[in-house]
């Protein structure tokens, strides 16, 4: 009976007839739990987790099934989830988890663990403390101090993840230790927060040379310079790396070509421009017919994918 007062929103009776039943059975949880559900109903969260706890030490004493102490630990996590108490919903969760697995909990155990990140993250912001953990780094990375740059850049980066500039100085540091794709992951996600951070273009063609990719270290140089035309930085960077293009076959022994080439054989990107169909002509021109070679050079974007292979030690 309480169940059908339940259905149609008759709270109060519902709850008469719950009492009833746990006094007449007080050994059973079912009862109590149901009428927490109640209380769930009337968003009187601090109720409902009390009386759950109440169902769970009668369900403990009474050697009540695990799939009912399962649902009343998972309705506490409910109303810990309702108050934004997002830790003690999880430990909820998770103890309902211990008690017997259920999908439905399983899903909310994840998306609420999700919800506590992104949560954390937003709080942990701070773009004063971001500041102070920079001038930090800065020193640290004066010092040749890289641990403690490193440590306190990526704290910076916590306290203000959408800074670019941290996220460069971070790469500049990375790149102290040979951790070369830490660095690019974080210029590329200084690119990804301002696309037009010629710095952060000017970084990534750093590291490209440093990866010996001079192909992909030429295009970050020359995004930057399409940007800010009179960029040092990658003006200088262009202009090296032009050289090592032009020079470094004719110092390299066979072996260490033969090594430069499968690297680049390595990059997706050179593997598609090796597939395209217009390219493998022009490749073929260049020994069979190269007037019609040289003709098709005059297209842009041919000669781009051609220097993209020179660049890359690909062709000769």
């Amino acid at each position: 009976e309480g169940n059908e007062k339940y259905k149609v929103k008759a709270f109060d009776e519902a709850i008469a007839f719950y009492d009833e039943a746990i006094a007449l059975d007080p050994t059973n949880m079912t009862y109590i739990t149901n009428k927490s559900a109640v209380f769930f109903a009337r968003k009187e969260w601090d109720l409902c987790i009390s009386i759950c706890e109440e169902g769970l030490k009668v369900g403990k004493e009474n050697y009540a099934p695990f799939e009912d102490r399962a649902k009343a630990l998972t309705r506490m996590g409910k109303c810990y989830h309702k108050k934004k108490e997002l830790g003690k919903a999880i430990e909820m969760y998770k103890a309902s988890q211990l008690e017997a697995f259920q999908k439905d909990t399983e899903r909310l155990l994840k998306n609420l663990e999700l919800e506590k990140r992104k949560k954390d993250v937003a709080e942990y912001q701070d773009p004063e403390k971001a500041e102070e953990a920079k001038q930090r780094g800065n020193d640290a990375f004066r010092a040749q101090n890289w641990p403690d740059a490193i440590k306190n850049y990526e704290e910076a980066v916590k306290r203000a993840p959408t800074n670019p500039a941290i996220r460069n100085n971070l790469a500049a540091v990375l790149c102290k230790v040979m951790d070369f794709n830490g660095a690019k992951m974080h210029v590329d996600k200084a690119l990804e927060l301002d696309e037009k951070y010629v710095k952060a273009y000017a970084r990534k063609g750093d590291i490209h040379v440093l990866m010996k990719e001079n192909h992909k270290a030429l295009e970050a140089y020359r995004a930057g310079l399409a940007i800010e035309a009179n960029n040092k930085a990658c003006m200088e960077g262009a202009t090296k790396v032009t050289q090592l293009i032009n020079a470094g076959a004719a110092n390299m022994s066979e072996e260490e070509k033969q090594e430069r080439a499968a690297h680049g054989m390595a990059d997706p990107e050179i593997q598609a421009i090796l597939q395209d169909p217009i390219i493998r002509q022009v490749l073929q021109d260049f020994q069979e017919n190269p007037n019609a070679a040289q003709q098709a050079m005059k297209d842009v974007s041919v000669s781009t994918k051609i220097e993209k292979l020179i660049a890359a030690g690909v062709l000769q």
